[in-house]
């Protein structure tokens, strides 16, 4: 038990700190830099870690197994939207982002529906309040949607950044 509340602890300290880091930079304006995967590799391979242990443990039933899915949608459905809610633009030959507002409302929205689909699945299991894949999966949830967002804003600032067309002369 002791190692699951460590896990548990361990988790919400490092999603509220991934958390907190990325709407810090909804604030800031920022030139757009290549996408990287890194991040999101490293995210994503402690999701996949931590819903592995759940399962070893025998966590994890048929039900928590649609859970996770729609889970992973949604956060790839709000990364798009953030993605496109960001505000992107070129300056002197760079790309430049802002999330401002509309994006945190994204973020609050899309992460309480991600508690919200934990809440339900777990009282339908017979369970009271956050189930455990909820929480096991709130790594692979970051790691998707920031993901998507960066992905998003990164074909928007080569968009951007593509010269236009060169007008047709118009012959009278």
């Amino acid at each position: 038990m002791t190692s699951t509340l460590t896990l548990s602890l361990a988790t919400a300290v490092l999603a509220a700190a991934v958390l907190a880091w990325a709407v810090v930079r909804q604030f800031q304006t920022r030139p757009v830099e290549q996408f990287k995967a890194r991040l999101f590799l490293i995210l994503g391979a402690i999701g996949v870690w931590q819903v592995a242990r759940l399962a070893d443990a025998g966590g994890m039933q048929a039900a928590d197994a649609v859970e996770l899915t729609a889970s992973l949608l949604l956060a790839a459905v709000f990364g798009w939207l953030r993605g496109w809610a960001a505000t992107v633009w070129a300056h002197n030959g760079a790309a430049y982002r802002r999330g401002g507002w509309p994006v945190i409302g994204l973020w609050a929205a899309g992460l309480a529906i991600h508690v919200i689909v934990d809440v339900l699945a777990a009282v339908a299991d017979g369970h009271h309040g956050l189930g455990p894949v909820g929480s096991a999966s709130i790594m692979l949830y970051l790691a998707a949607t920031l993901g998507l967002q960066s992905w998003i804003i990164q074909r928007r600032a080569d968009e951007v950044l593509r010269p236009a067309p060169a007008a047709e002369a118009v012959c009278a």
